[in-house]
């Protein structure tokens, strides 16, 4: 305001005077308004005033750059951007976060009751006789499963698996042999028959108490239905289970031939002592040839049949073969 005279001075201060005035109170009745006066006036009310300009300080590049990509971000992740892969997207995401947590839970329950499963099943085993066993499992198939199940569990976290070992001493056998001669070999408890499997080209009879596939023949290992004095080689490897232990020594024995071999493996700590079990098996026609202990948790046994105990009189003085039950630890 250009000021020429004392007069047109003094009306000057008064315009600006009453309007510092306007702007006062208009400062005022916004305080008022929010029920504090001394609260801090929000910068939209002091531009509507006056007092503020409205011009922005220009942002940098990369402040720009970070607010956008952090705005996409958001969108995406909590609300949904525009369009419908953002949408997909945003609900995939929230379908995942949603079933992350019960799946797993789920997962663990589900581990540890086939785990409760094959441990009861185990102890049934170990807790009763083949005959037993046999019609438990017929009334149930799906319970065999499920300890077969179990049990793979167990194997695969062993340093050794007994099985390969026996296929590797099996090998040398076969390669030592005539081989105008035929090997046949009886698998007792063999499971899912991988013996078998190994070796497509010799005849290998595979026993168990449930046929998992097609190379098993169900039925109690204490009376298989083969010829006596048919086999060369008989294996029992981990398989040694029940209350009538001295039934499948027995049953080994009648189908071997005379001097036929016959493979045991079994966990170490089933043996309360291994030379007393040796001896007394020794006592079933068998003569001892060799005693492993080389191989942590496991021993290997081999035994050479000497004579056909089913027709002597031997066959009622028998000492009773025991060993103790193999238990799996709660995991």
């Amino acid at each position: 305001m250009k000021v020429t005279n004392k007069k047109n001075v003094v009306k000057a201060i008064s315009a600006i005077s009453q309007n510092h005035n306007i702007k006062r109170n208009k400062i005022k009745r916004l305080a008022e308004k929010k029920g504090k006066k001394r609260k801090k006036i929000s910068k939209k009310a002091l531009i509507e005033a006056g007092l503020k300009n409205e011009t922005k300080k220009p942002k940098t590049k990369i402040e720009s750059t970070i607010n956008n990509n952090l705005t996409k971000l958001t969108s995406i992740s909590f609300q949904g951007a525009s369009g419908n892969s953002s949408t997909v997207l945003h609900k995939q995401q929230k379908q995942v976060e949603r079933d992350k947590k019960p799946v797993s839970f789920i997962k663990r329950m589900k581990d540890k009751l086939k785990g409760a499963r094959f441990r009861y099943l185990n102890e049934q085993f170990y807790s009763s006789t083949s005959q037993d066993a046999l019609q438990f499992f017929l009334k149930d198939p799906e319970a065999f499963k499920a300890y077969h199940s179990g049990y793979m569990q167990q194997v695969i976290q062993w340093p050794v698996k007994p099985l390969d070992v026996i296929i590797k001493q099996i090998t040398t056998i076969l390669k030592n042999s005539k081989k105008n001669v035929a090997t046949i070999i009886a698998d007792f408890g063999c499971g899912d028959a991988k013996l078998a499997q190994a070796f497509p080209e010799i005849k290998i009879h595979s026993f168990d108490l449930i046929a998992v596939n097609q190379y098993v023949t169900a039925g109690d290992m204490a009376h298989t239905g083969l010829a006596n004095g048919s086999v060369d080689i008989v294996v029992f490897c981990l398989s040694l289970m029940g209350t009538n232990l001295q039934s499948f020594i027995k049953e080994a024995n009648r189908v071997l031939k005379i001097g036929g071999l016959m493979k045991i493996a079994e966990v170490e700590s089933r043996f309360d002592n291994i030379s007393i079990f040796v001896t007394n098996l020794t006592k079933y026609g068998f003569e001892n040839t060799k005693v492993d202990q080389a191989i942590e948790m496991f021993v290997f046994m081999d035994f050479k049949k000497t004579q056909d105990i089913s027709k002597t009189a031997i066959k009622k003085k028998l000492p009773i073969l025991e060993l103790k039950p193999c238990i799996y630890k709660k995991r």
